[in-house]
């Protein structure tokens, strides 16, 4: 039988609840006590974790885990295999290579290495011989000639020279290929053609499996224009120095899909790749350095895929059933601004690739985000309307996320899933020095002239599992008015936010709050929950895993060495749980908690059923205060054990007084 107890607290008026198991069950009060059996020690390999019932777990990337062009670091991670510094303008290098490379070979002249046959039509700028009928001996001298000539399905190839016209491609598909980059140049100038915005290449509809590789695409607009077409290849092809976007793919004139291979996209404004109701693949290729637009500064995101909604006098209106997917693969996406990776309201992949070193946007220098994945918004004057339909759905799977602003990997209103990645070194919003954490999924919103309003039907979700996130700031993993399940992972080294030396949490589960001064504005209707199993927490400030009036299960996992708040010293607990807004409740299993600078669980007005836990090295192995007006309870089901420097002894509680956690307010 389970021995409850009660106690009274005169000093704070209230009843605290412990449920012990531990006790002889002959003795029947709080005297008796039977000796605790020693846990036996777990033989596990190196970067296993042991846990109270002998059992190893290794959490983090397997060793056999990485993606290709990755290598395993020997304890919970992978590292790409890349150059040690950025390949400058021209040259690339992808996950897998060491040194920086030319996007494509050049071959001889003056074709190069082009698969040219009987029906190919050639292009030469050079040849003025005024007769020119596209033959190998007569080429046109124009890009432009070429198309026109070119029956269905032909090859076009262009030699060496800097073509300055805006090549249209419309009815009919054809392979323009250059003999390399480095050689072959379009420049967009003067008015565009046909209906096409100003773009080096433009391709409308009917011209299905059309190819463009080979070439250099820049100047006075978009490196390459595409609506109306299908199965578009863009095959190791330099897009630079625009003055609009890279890639401009969008689905206006009809289904659009686009495949970007073993290309480099750098130094072009607003976007390198743009794909709004478009389906787009990005595989071995590098989106970097994407400068920001030039009329106010904003945006110069790497990738923004996503379908479109529109504001009318009825209402939002979205089609939120046509697919669109966005891949994006074996690819180095950095030093662009505001987002590395954008995703809205679309089906998302981000599989072996990089995404690192996203810089704030130059306008206000916020956001800076690694990757962005959001439901869809539209705004009209001052209020912006979002589609709670239009969720994104993303994966992000063997991949590094790293050193980016602000968030590196943040999902609102989505559902997203991390699996064999890391996410670390993530630094705080440049404008005010704030945020910094590694992951956040977060419940919805819109903005409306009355202020911001939640939207309870846009709950976010993420599932995170065999992935390393740590040295971010602020926070590891935010769980904010959402779900999220953690497996066999490491969250570890959180650092301070940079503003205050405030938080380092490790993992965060609370409801969406708008001001933490007072600590009772915390949506009562918008509570998170969490799965933590088969996990390593450690080396965290203030509380390694953190509860508020949300519900969580944790088992199977280690919790070690979190360190007190590096602002005031204070907390430093393992794991805390508090009831804010709502009660709070957390079901412990199977746990180690070590070296804890204050408690190792501690609960304030909440719900704490703990078993088979050992608690080791904690100033307070268990405490419990009251907390806004609740008491708290710890349900003991057996097997735990506390002490130092080894847990072989019965457990405590103790009511401290101990400082409450304060919970982060949503513009925090």
């Amino acid at each position: 039988m389970i021995q409850i107890f009660q106690r009274a607290m005169p000093s704070r008026g209230l009843q605290r609840t412990v449920l012990l198991a531990l006790l002889a069950l002959s003795s029947g009060c709080s005297s008796g006590e039977t000796e605790p059996i020693p846990p036996q020690p777990a033989a596990c390999e190196e970067h296993e974790l042991a846990l109270p019932d002998g059992s190893c777990i290794r959490p983090g990337v397997p060793p056999d885990g990485c993606a290709e062009g990755f290598v395993h670091d020997g304890v919970y991670g992978c590292e790409p295999i890349l150059p040690a510094e950025s390949c400058p303008p021209g040259l690339m290098a992808v996950p897998g290579e060491d040194t920086c490379r030319a996007v494509m070979e050049c071959g001889q002249e003056p074709w190069g290495d082009l698969p040219v046959d009987g029906t190919t039509q050639y292009v030469d700028g050079a040849y003025a011989g005024g007769d020119a009928d596209g033959s190998e001996a007569k080429p046109w001298p124009t890009i432009g000639e070429a198309v026109t000539a070119a029956a269905p399905g032909a090859l076009i190839a262009v030699a060496a020279g800097s073509y300055s016209e805006n090549v249209l491609i419309v009815d009919k598909p054809v392979r323009l290929w250059g003999r390399c980059p480095d050689q072959v140049a379009i420049e967009a100038t003067g008015q565009p053609a046909y209906d096409c915005p100003l773009a080096a290449v433009c391709i409308l509809e009917g011209a299905d499996g059309s190819e463009v590789g080979g070439l250099a695409l820049h100047g006075a607009g978009h490196g390459l224009a595409l609506s109306g077409s299908e199965d578009v290849l863009v095959d190791r092809v330099r897009l630079h120095d625009n003055a609009g976007w890279g890639i401009d793919a969008e689905g206006v004139l009809g289904p659009t899909s686009i495949d970007v291979r073993d290309s480099l996209i750098e130094q072009n404004h607003e976007y390198g790749l743009l794909a709004v109701i478009a389906n787009v693949t990005v595989d071995r290729s590098v989106v970097r350095s994407t400068l920001p637009r030039t009329s106010d500064q904003q945006y110069g995101r790497g990738i923004y895929a996503a379908r479109v909604c529109f504001i009318t006098s009825t209402g939002m209106q979205c089609d939120s059933v046509t697919p669109l997917s966005a891949r994006v693969t074996g690819s180095l996406i950095e030093h662009n601004h505001d987002a590395g990776v954008f995703l809205g309201g679309l089906d998302g992949t981000v599989d072996g690739s990089v995404v690192r070193g996203t810089l704030p946007r130059v306008s206000d220098q916020q956001s800076g985000r690694g990757i962005d994945i959001e439901a869809v918004c539209s705004e009209m004057q001052t209020e912006e309307q979002c589609d709670s339909t239009t969720g994104a759905t993303a994966s992000v799977t063997r991949s590094l996320i790293e050193n980016n602003h602000d968030v590196g990997l943040f999902a609102m209103g989505s559902d997203i899933t991390l699996d064999g990645s890391v996410v670390r070194g993530t630094l705080p919003c440049a404008f005010d020095q704030g945020h910094g954490p590694g992951l956040i999924t977060h419940l919805g919103w819109m903005t409306t002239p009355a202020g911001r309003q939640w939207d309870l039907a846009k709950r976010g979700s993420a599932s995170v599992t065999h992935s390393l996130i740590e040295q971010n700031h602020q926070m590891g993993v935010l769980v904010y008015g959402s779900e999220a399940t953690v497996d066999a992972t490491v969250v570890r080294a959180t650092l301070p936010r940079a503003s205050d030396q405030r938080y380092g949490h490790g993992i965060s589960v609370q409801p969406i709050c708008l001001d933490a001064s007072t600590g009772q504005d915390c949506h009562a209707a918008a509570p998170s929950s969490a799965q933590v199993t088969r996990s390593l927490i450690e080396q965290n400030y203030e509380f390694g895993l953190l509860v508020v009036s949300s519900d969580a299960t944790v088992d199977a996992s280690v919790v070690r060495a979190t360190l007190p708040g590096a602002f005031d010293g204070l907390f430093g607990d393992g794991f805390a749980v508090a009831s804010e807004a709502e009660a709070a409740s957390v079901t412990m299993a199977n746990l180690l908690i070590a070296d804890s600078a204050r408690a190792g669980v501690g609960s304030f007005g909440a719900s704490v059923s703990l078993a088979d836990t050992h608690i080791r090295c904690a100033a307070f192995p268990l405490a419990g205060d009251p907390f806004r007006g609740r008491d708290f309870e710890i349900a003991d089901h057996g097997g735990n054990l506390c002490g130092c420097p080894a847990a072989n002894s019965t457990c405590k509680l103790v009511s401290a007084e101990l400082e409450p956690p304060v919970v982060l307010p949503a513009n925090e």
